[in-house]
């Protein structure tokens, strides 16, 4: 396909026509994730000690929350002087805490949704197995590149979560991404619920390769396609 016949296709698909969004309630506000118990084959076993660990993911969805907020907002000065102080005042809190990577509580807990990180959006697992995986997602504000679009960037990231953790899945030895192809289909929306879906195309040797695709209704926003290597011995 020729780069003419490639913008042709993308402009029939609808990327690059949304209808700009300047609601200021766009992103924010979302509804809370139901209930859902996180897939067997995608989460850690709990521990002597996780008793933390669903009090950690509700402070961070918080924290989701408020960087939606801040990304929304056009503060005045005297609340971005008191926000630059709270935020001061707690990262002097938290420096002391700090500890080993194996040890950090921030996108390592498996037992909670999105694993307890704000690096990319929150990832519900509804339902997988050993070579699959169904989901869904809503890109919050904070995610916004512009026109009520999500921001190209992040889109990968979800999908590097979705098939790094499917390719990880089910008790297979830990791998790393060799490749992540993302091939945007049409506008992907923010603020709205999304379903994601992930399978295992092939898997032979140390070598996995797996594909996801990213759903607004019966619209594909965007695909990819990964391929993962498993790590040698003594590799982290």
């Amino acid at each position: 396909m020729t780069p003419q016949e490639y913008v042709q296709a993308m402009e029939q698909a609808g990327v690059g026509t949304a209808v700009r969004d300047d609601t200021a309630s766009t992103g924010i506000d979302m509804p809370e994730v139901d209930d859902v118990p996180v897939a067997e084959s995608w989460a850690a076993p709990i521990k002597a000690g996780d008793e933390n660990n669903t009090a950690y993911g509700a402070m961070i969805a918080r924290l989701r929350d408020f960087l939606d907020y801040l990304a929304a907002a056009r503060p005045d000065a005297d609340t971005v002087a008191a926000l630059h102080a709270d935020l001061e005042g707690w990262g002097e809190r938290l420096a002391p805490m700090a500890v080993a990577e194996r040890d950090q509580l921030f996108g390592h807990l498996r037992d909670q949704h999105g694993r307890a990180q704000t690096m990319s959006p929150q990832l519900v697992v509804r339902k997988a197995d050993r070579d699959n995986v169904w989901g869904t997602v809503r890109f919050g504000r904070y995610f916004l590149g512009g026109n009520g679009a999500v921001h190209g960037g992040a889109v990968p990231l979800l999908f590097d979560e979705v098939l790094g953790r499917l390719a990880n899945s089910a008790g297979r030895p830990h791998s790393r991404t060799a490749y992540l192809n993302t091939d945007f289909r049409s506008v992907t929306p923010v603020g709205v619920e999304l379903t994601v879906r992930g399978w295992f195309v092939s898997e032979e040797g140390r070598k996995r390769i797996v594909r996801a695709e990213v759903r607004h209704g019966d619209v594909l926003c965007a695909e990819a396609e990964g391929l993962f290597v498993q790590l040698n011995p003594g590799q982290l």
